[in-house]
C-alpha cells in the first residue's frame, strides 16, 4: 500500500506540463495564477456550503449540498494538482484527483436529475414573496379584525356592564318603590286586595280583620266577611266584574266600617279576569262625623242659651243703670265674665271644667293680688256647663262689688274663698263654697236689690238647685253657696 500511494507522489519519466510551455515564465504563472484562483474558489464555495447546511439543518435536500460541497471541494483539488504538475509531472496523482472528482460529479449528478421534479415544486421565490405578501395582507387583516372583534368585544363588555349598572338600579329603583308603596300603605291605612272572577282573594297588602295577609289567598268573601256586609261587598264586586265599571261602597265587617273602592282588572285579551281594590278603615271617620254632629247641635243649643242669658243680664243691667256708660260698662264686665267660662268649658273639649280654673278666669283683674289679698283653697272640683256659667257670674259680681265698696278696695282687705266636699242624700255629694271679706271697710247691708244680688242669691241657687246664704257683718260680707255636684259623664259620651 505504501509502495502504490508512494507511485502516485513519486514524479514519474514524463515531462511536467512547463516543459510543453517551453517554460516561458509569463505563460506559466498565467496558468499556475489562474488555476490558483480557481481553486481558492472552489475550495471558499464548499466551505460557504457546508456553513450553511450547518446553520440550517431544516433544509430540505441537505444532503445534495453536501454532495455538490464535495465535488466543488474535488474541482478545486484538481486546479490545485494542475499547479503542481506545471513544475512535478505527478500525472497519477493528478488523474487519481479527477478520477474522484468525476466520480462525485457522477454521483452527484445520478442523484440530482430524480429531485429535480421535487426541486421544481418548490415555490420559487417570487411566488413565496407572492405567497408571503398574501400572508402578510391576510395576517393584517386577521390582525385588523382580531382588533374589530376584540373593540366589538370591549363595547359588548361595557354594554353588559351598562344593562348589569341599569338592571342594578332598576332593581333598587323597584325594590325602593315597592319599600316605598309598602310604607305608604301602612301610614295610610289602605288595604290593597286582589281578586279573581270567582272572588277568591289572590293577594292582600297587610293584615287586616284579625287575619295575617296570607289567611285571605284563595279564600272568598263568604269565608272572611260577616252580615250585613258580606251582602253589600259581594253584591258590589259582582257587579263590577259584570259591568266593567268602578265602583265605591261602604259596609260594616267585624264590627269595623270600611270605605271599599274596587275597579276591574283585564288580561291580555282584554277580558275582565278580576278585580283590584282597596279598603279603608273609616269607623274612626264615622265616629267623627257623628261627634260633629253631635257638637252641631250641641252648639245650637248652648248659643241659644248663652243668648237668653246674654239678653236676660242685658235687661237686668239696663234695669239698674244710671247712665248709658254705666250700663255700658257693668255689661261689658259681665259679658266677659260669661265669655270666660264659655272658653273654659270649649278649651276643656270636655263640657266640664273644675272649681279652681273657674276662679282663676273669672279673677283674673285681680292676679295681682293673690298671695296678698286673695287667698283660694279647696279639693279638686269639676262643675258642668250650669255650674260653670252661673257659678262664674257668681264670683265676677262678688269681686266687682269687693273691689267698690269691699275687702278688695283698700290694701289691708282679705278675702278668703273656700270650698269643701260633704255627703248628700241618695249618695249625692254636696259642694259648700264660701266667700268671705275681711279686712275692708265696714259693711252696711243695703235695701236694693240689683243684678248682682238677683245673680248671688237666686239666679245661681235656682241653676244649681241649691242654697245660698248672704250675710253682712261689719267687718265683711259673706257668701254661701251650697249644691250637689253633677254627676260625671259615662266615658262614651260625646261632649264638647
Amino acid at each position: 500500500m505504501g509502495q502504490w500511494l508512494a507511485g502516485w507522489l513519486e514524479p514519474s519519466a514524463f515531462s511536467p506540463h512547463g516543459f510543453c510551455l517551453l517554460w516561458e515564465p509569463g505563460l506559466l504563472w498565467l496558468h499556475a495564477g489562474s488555476d490558483l484562483l480557481i481553486a481558492a474558489a472552489y475550495l471558499s464555495i464548499p466551505v460557504a456550503l457546508i456553513h450553511f447546511i450547518r446553520r440550517r439543518r431544516d433544509v430540505e435536500f441537505g444532503f445534495l449540498v453536501w454532495l455538490f460541497a464535495a465535488f466543488i471541494l474535488l474541482c478545486g483539488a484538481t486546479h490545485i494538482v494542475g499547479i503542481v504538475t506545471l513544475w512535478q509531472p505527478l500525472y497519477w496523482l493528478a488523474g487519481g484527483v479527477k478520477l474522484a472528482t468525476g466520480i462525485v460529479s457522477v454521483a452527484t449528478a445520478i442523484i440530482l436529475w430524480p429531485l429535480i421534479p421535487r426541486a421544481l415544486a418548490i415555490p420559487t421565490p417570487a411566488s413565496l414573496r407572492a405567497v408571503n405578501l398574501r400572508l402578510e395582507r391576510e395576517a393584517v387583516e386577521r390582525e385588523n379584525l382580531l382588533d374589530r372583534l376584540r373593540a366589538r368585544e370591549a363595547e359588548l363588555q361595557e354594554l353588559t356592564r351598562t344593562l348589569e349598572a341599569r338592571v342594578a338600579d332598576r332593581t333598587r329603583e323597584l325594590q325602593t318603590a315597592k319599600r316605598r308603596f309598602e310604607v305608604a300603605l301602612a301610614a295610610s291605612g289602605v288595604t290593597v286586595f286582589v281578586q279573581d272572577r270567582g272572588l277568591r282573594y289572590s293577594w292582600v297588602s297587610q293584615d287586616v280583620l284579625g287575619r295575617a295577609r296570607d289567611d285571605f289567598v284563595g279564600r272568598t268573601d263568604d269565608e272572611v266577611l260577616d252580615e250585613p256586609g258580606r251582602s253589600v261587598a259581594i253584591a258590589s264586586k259582582q257587579g263590577v266584574l259584570a259591568t266593567g265599571e268602578a265602583q265605591r261602597v261602604e259596609y260594616p265587617a267585624h264590627g269595623r266600617w270600611f270605605e271599599v273602592a274596587m275597579e276591574p282588572t283585564r288580561g291580555p285579551d282584554g277580558r275582565t279576569d278580576g278585580l283590584i281594590g282597596g279598603a279603608v278603615d273609616i269607623t274612626e271617620r264615622r265616629a267623627q262625623e257623628a261627634r260633629i254632629r253631635f257638637l252641631l247641635n250641641e252648639v245650637r243649643h248652648r248659643v241659644g242659651n248663652l243668648l237668653t242669658v246674654v239678653q236676660a243680664v242685658m235687661r237686668q243691667t239696663a234695669a239698674g243703670a244710671v247712665s248709658i256708660n254705666d250700663f255700658c260698662d257693668r255689661f261689658e264686665a259681665r259679658v266677659r265674665a260669661l265669655a270666660g267660662a264659655q272658653r273654659l268649658l270649649t278649651e276643656a273639649g270636655t263640657g266640664r271644667a273644675t272649681l279652681a280654673e273657674l276662679i282663676r278666669s273669672q279673677l283674673g283683674d285681680y292676679a295681682d293680688r293673690a298671695g296678698s289679698q286673695l287667698e283660694v283653697e279647696g279639693p279638686p272640683v269639676a262643675l258642668d256647663e250650669t255650674g260653670v256659667l252661673h257659678i262664674g257670674m257668681a264670683l265676677h259680681e262678688l269681686a266687682t262689688n269687693a273691689a267698690k265698696y269691699g275687702a278688695l278696695s283698700v290694701p289691708e282687705g282679705r278675702v278668703r274663698i273656700a270650698w269643701t266636699l260633704e255627703p248628700g242624700v241618695e249618695e249625692e255629694t254636696l259642694c259648700r263654697l264660701t266667700w268671705r271679706e275681711r279686712g275692708g271697710p265696714p259693711v252696711e247691708p243695703s235695701e236694693r236689690r240689683g243684678f248682682g244680688r238677683t245673680v248671688t242669691e237666686m239666679a245661681v241657687a235656682t241653676a244649681l238647685n241649691g242654697q245660698v246664704r248672704m250675710a253682712f257683718p261689719p267687718d265683711g260680707a259673706e257668701w254661701e253657696l251650697t249644691f250637689p255636684l253633677a254627676p260625671e259623664p259615662p266615658p262614651s259620651a260625646l261632649q264638647l
